[in-house]
């Protein structure tokens, strides 16, 4: 019993610290459709016009927030919410 209780506690931890791929792939410019295609469906989205964001919550850093921001169909910004990055300042 100790050792499926050190097992699952071990799974977790690493699971925990594994990183949350995806984010890395995404370009400016990018359709919709292909940053769906790598990243999934969003926790969320909001917009109007010709602007929207695609709200994602990582299972495994449900603290964190990233966003992809979609000007005319294509990725004009993107990063960790609350964060300061390169591709949000372009």
């Amino acid at each position: 019993m100790r050792k499926l209780i050190l097992l699952i506690v071990v799974v977790l931890l690493l699971a925990g610290c594994s990183p949350w791929i995806g984010m890395h792939n995404i370009e400016l410019g990018m359709s919709k459709a292909e940053v769906m295609q790598l990243m999934g469906k969003p926790s969320n989205s909001s917009g109007s016009g010709n602007e929207e964001y695609l709200w994602y919550i990582p299972a495994n850093r449900f603290w964190e927030r990233y966003y992809v921001h979609i000007v005319n169909g294509k990725v004009e910004a993107y990063g960790q919410l609350g964060k300061q990055s390169p591709q949000a300042e372009q």
